[in-house]
């Protein structure tokens, strides 16, 4: 049967393709792999779905590293008030969260899968699961996809079948083989939002613990990069925003410098050392050198880092261990001993390369009326919404397109 439009991959961005298409009328037909439709999608911001984020739409490009210029487009023709006016009217209330993180206002992933799903299915659209596109050539003007059970032809193809992270949602880098198939270059495909894991590490007993920090990067004892954010200690090492969205910048070896008081320096934290001693000189280190936003778990398995007896008192620390104290609290190393794989990354930094898709279409400069949208582009952004919004945009844009021909 031939289409208007063959979409390949059933999750965020060809969920939402296949609503824009069916509201303009465009027969077409989605292609998932898996025997259900938006896996991934359900699993997002752990089952409660975080749609997007509420920050002005002008300041979202730098969340997304090289890509800045590239998303912009998309971003400005179908924003974060028109996905939430989107939904809304479709009949899926939506709520700033508090942060600026936007979810449905049911917290349920499977409310969004389903309502898209439905969008879809309200035209001439189908959705065949369990048909894994296998490649697409192009005679003409008209493109022919084929997968294990058959053939689908059509005058456009959207590739939106993911990355590789999570591969047991279907994101499999199918969306990269096709693609190349069709003369693309792939970006090599790496994990990004992934968390770090420290071995060994010393802090385990503070798993949970999550605070603001100031990080600094070491590579072959030189500087290479410096962010703040929030952290969050989990049993095996880091995660967290701070790490989560500068993941795509780390490697194993790298050495993270961390000052758990970001703001304060040196000299008053000495001083607020030697006060507590002169004025709680019989008390245990622990209750002596307890500081505000520091967590009692987390200043004990400091100490131990600086090798002080956590039974020591005050009045015994000597100049040295309150040298090895400062050095803790403000200069903590701990190096990256590997990162989350594809199974833990939230998103892949890599993927088709943008030289190669109009940033004003989503349509192929190497291949007409193929379009590519969402996370097979080498997109990733930070966590917070951004990514399932970039998701939505690139596809609706590449649907509005597809349809003005």
């Amino acid at each position: 049967m031939e289409y208007d439009l063959i979409i390949i991959g059933a999750g965020a961005a060809g969920l939402f393709a296949g609503a824009r298409a069916s509201a303009a009328g465009l027969g077409f037909c989605i292609l998932e792999s898996r025997k259900q439709s938006g896996l991934k999608l359900l699993a997002s911001g752990s089952g409660q779905c975080n749609l997007t984020n509420a920050l002005d739409i002008h300041s979202w490009p730098p969340r997304y590293g090289k890509a800045h210029r590239f998303v912009k487009p998309a971003l400005l023709e179908w924003t974060n008030e028109d996905l939430v006016s989107f939904f809304e009217q479709a009949g899926l209330p939506c709520e700033d969260r508090g942060d600026g993180k936007i979810f449905p206002v049911s917290r349920n992933s499977r409310d969004v899968r389903d309502l898209l799903q439905k969008l879809c299915l309200q035209g001439r659209g189908r959705i065949f699961w369990k048909e894994t596109a296998r490649s697409i050539e192009k005679k003409g003007s008209l493109f022919t996809v084929h997968t294990d059970k058959g053939t689908y032809s059509a005058s456009h193809v959207l590739i939106a079948a993911g990355g590789k992270s999570y591969p047991s949602t279907g994101s499999s880098g199918d969306s990269y083989t096709l693609a190349a198939g069709l003369g693309h270059s792939i970006v090599t495909p790496v994990p990004a939002l992934t968390p770090v894991f420290i071995s060994p590490f010393p802090l385990t007993g503070s798993s949970g613990t999550a605070l603001p920090v100031d990080i600094t990067v070491f590579r072959e004892h030189r500087k290479v990069n410096r962010f703040e954010g929030d952290l969050l200690i989990t049993h095996k090492g880091f995660s967290g925003p701070v790490i989560l969205n500068n993941s795509r910048d780390l490697i194993p070896g790298d050495e993270l410098h961390i000052s758990w008081l970001p703001g304060m320096n040196r000299e008053d934290l000495d001083s607020f050392v030697l006060q507590n001693i002169r004025e709680s000189g019989k008390k245990s280190l622990p209750s002596g050198l307890a500081l505000k936003g520091i967590p009692d778990t987390l200043l004990r398995g400091l100490l131990k880092k600086a090798e002080l007896d956590c039974e020591l008192k005050m009045n015994q620390l000597s100049r040295n261990m309150r040298q090895d104290f400062l050095k803790v609290m403000l200069d903590s190393c701990f190096t990256v001993g590997s990162l989350g794989g594809f199974n833990q990354a939230m998103v892949t930094a890599g993927g088709v390369s943008l030289k190669e898709v109009n940033a004003r279409t989503m349509e192929s400069k190497k291949c007409g009326g193929l379009y590519i949208a969402g996370e097979a582009l080498d997109v990733d952004g930070e966590t917070g919404g951004y990514n399932l919004q970039f998701a939505f945009s690139s596809a609706a844009l590449a649907v509005k397109n597809m349809a003005a021909r």
